[in-house]
């Protein structure tokens, strides 16, 4: 029934704010059936309801749903499409060595948006940092011990399409994350490899 909420999405996107009769008859279901997704959609934040006056008509305005901006990006996105071509002109202008010095700048630069550590703060804090600034940009990340090793492990790219066309953008990856956890790193596993993860063995100063 998943189908239904996005058939409603869809609609509003197209279509505007809507009355519940309007949404129903383009999903084709009844109103009483139709109100139960679209309770879900505002208790998601996708769909806002919205008052609109009815011109000649006294009495309470009519209820109508607009699209909320999280229900805008559960529309179709093409954005690896945007971004292969944004990385191909930057190889095609600076040259592969350039673009791969510029986009782990970049990296870095992404990484000092990160919440500050208190001063002295050890590896588990910094890598608990890194965790989480990179799960909250959808990386699915956490980090682990094994035979005395720290490891890194992102096991979602958001870009992963891109990478495996274009590896400097693994670079500039790699780069946020030593800039995080303030260490220099091993990448020992790549999903653009086709691994199940990425992983970033931690190389800490002897």
């Amino acid at each position: 029934m998943a189908n239904v909420r996005q058939v409603i999405l869809e609609t509003l996107s197209q279509r505007g704010p809507l009355p519940i009769e309007e949404i129903a008859r383009s999903a084709r279901h009844s109103k009483m059936a139709l109100r139960y997704h679209l309770t879900l959609l505002l208790n998601e934040g996708l769909v806002v309801p919205q008052d609109a006056a009815r011109r000649g008509v006294v009495g309470r305005p009519q209820m109508l749903y607009a699209l909320a901006d999280d229900g805008q990006e559960r529309l179709p996105k093409q954005y690896h499409q945007l971004a292969e071509q944004l990385v191909d002109e930057i190889v095609e202008s600076l040259g592969p060595k350039e673009a791969s010095a510029m986009l782990r700048r970049a990296g870095r630069r992404a990484a000092e948006s990160a919440p500050p550590l208190r001063r002295g703060a050890g590896v588990q804090a910094q890598l608990n940092r890194a965790v989480e600034f990179l799960s909250e940009r959808g990386y699915m990340a956490r980090w682990e011990k094994s035979d005395g090793e720290l490891a890194l492990r992102v096991c979602n790219c958001p870009y992963r399409q891109v990478a495996r066309e274009h590896r400097q953008v693994c670079e500039m990856d790699a780069a946020m994350i030593g800039a995080l956890v303030d260490a220099p790193l091993k990448m020992t596993n790549c999903m653009a490899n086709r691994d199940c993860a990425c992983s970033f063995v931690i190389r800490k100063p002897k």
